[in-house]
């Protein structure tokens, strides 16, 4: 059996006629008669129950047709993302990116993309900027938009990094904070403060725990979320301070305010790819990665 006979043979046994099958197939009646002849030849037993002009699938025939549909669909859908995979207007793009820029970068970006390739298809996945570098390097995903720049990967030469964008940092305090209406503040005086913050191997907890270290203290952590926006909800609510973005209009919130932070540091959002990929030694990213790449850099530019 071939794959090109898995066509007429799951078709033969929905329509349960030879001259339906012959007339949607293509193939005479005759020839669909011989090949189902040598088809149960080859299996060696009858698949079919013959009833006048009608046929049914007898119990071997049905699990050969079971499995017929089943090997079809997957040669189907495999052929399929193999055209996809070399064609960038029909490709699959895997983009993971952090919480906090599913409110504002990522629909921007794929709401201009989709504009002009409507082809492309996008398997989406949200989790923390940690995490989603390994999705990267692991090859579980082609792209990510995180931040900070994850310069350990970058120098052990597993992933590259095109940097988008940078926000500066900010104290975020609730308005009834004797700290409410300053123009800036160090870090280092919120040692005291109780702080809400994400969860660890998230983007801005990352930038908590380094700038926090650089100032000598460790955060007293009130509660732990995955979304910017709880955080900065907690904080409006009265619950502690919080590190955010100065940036993000979708953190300013009713009852809060945001200090401008002493420091350089910024976060910085960017995306990272396979350092095996794209222009440098390696296999190339498949055209509608690269494609959806470089209007992201193109983009931000």
């Amino acid at each position: 059996m071939r794959i090109d006979d898995l066509a007429w043979f799951t078709d033969l046994a929905e329509t349960r006629n030879m001259v339906d099958t012959a007339l949607s197939t293509g193939i005479s009646q005759s020839a669909l008669s011989r090949r189902l002849a040598g088809l149960e030849e080859e299996i060696g037993t009858p698949l079919f129950d013959r009833l006048g002009r009608s046929l049914r699938l007898n119990r071997q025939g049905q699990i050969i047709a079971d499995a017929a549909r089943d090997v079809r669909g997957r040669w189907l859908d495999a052929v399929e993302q193999a055209r996809r995979d070399v064609d960038p207007e029909r490709g699959t793009v895997r983009l993971a990116f952090m919480h906090s820029l599913g409110t504002w970068l990522v629909p921007e970006l794929l709401r201009s993309y989709r504009a002009e390739h409507p082809g492309v298809h996008f398997e989406l996945v949200q989790g923390a900027a940690r995490d989603l570098v390994d999705r990267v390097t692991s090859g579980q995903s082609d792209l990510a938009l995180v931040g900070p720049e994850p310069t350990a990967e970058i120098r052990a030469g597993e992933v590259r990094w095109a940097e988008l964008a940078q926000q500066s940092l900010g104290l975020a305090v609730p308005d009834s904070h004797r700290w409410s209406g300053r123009p800036d503040i160090d870090l280092a005086e919120a040692h005291d403060e109780p702080f809400v913050a994400m969860l660890d191997g998230f983007g801005t907890r990352i930038l908590l725990d380094q700038l926090s270290a650089d100032a000598g203290f460790r955060p007293r952590l009130v509660f732990e979320s995955m979304e910017l926006t709880t955080v900065a909800g907690l904080v409006s609510a009265g619950l502690g301070v919080a590190l955010l973005p100065l940036e993000d209009p979708n953190l300013r919130l009713p009852g809060m305010a945001v200090i401008p932070l002493r420091t350089q540091r910024r976060r910085e959002l960017g995306i990272v790819w396979t350092a095996g990929g794209a222009d440098v030694a390696g296999a190339a990213l498949p055209p509608p990665v690269q494609g959806f790449l470089d209007f992201v850099i193109a983009s931000r530019q």
